[in-house]
């Protein structure tokens, strides 16, 4: 009976670690952030690889 406790209690952890990651990742400005990073880190990139 402890063992079906302990597995219905790590599930639900387990579940609302997954919501709280899904939940972060929905947010519009935090995406334009991201974005933003991305394209800087690219423009880096290429200005120093150019050939």
């Amino acid at each position: 009976m402890a063992f079906i406790l302990f597995l219905i209690i790590f599930f639900c952890l387990q579940s609302f670690v997954l919501f709280c990651c899904v939940a972060a990742g929905n947010d519009p400005a935090s995406q334009l952030i991201s974005d933003q990073e991305q394209m800087d880190y690219i423009r880096t990139w290429m200005e120093n690889h150019q050939m």
